[in-house]
């Protein structure tokens, strides 16, 4: 997860006409991520993972 300043710089320069991959090396950031980072306009919130166990049964032991 980025700073909130990276991220602001982020979609600041995107909105001032810098591709993706411009910013991406511009700031040593991987493209995927800065491409995350347009498209959600913004920070994007920590998605926490499911706590689903893959087998039911070895949560019960």
């Amino acid at each position: 997860m980025l700073e909130p300043e990276a991220v602001t710089t982020i979609v600041r320069l995107g909105q001032s006409g810098w591709g993706a991959k411009r910013i991406a090396r511009t700031l040593g950031i991987a493209r995927n991520t800065v491409r995350r980072y347009l498209n959600a306009g913004g920070p994007v919130p920590y998605r926490k993972r499911s706590t689903n166990p893959i087998f039911p049964g070895l949560a019960t032991l």
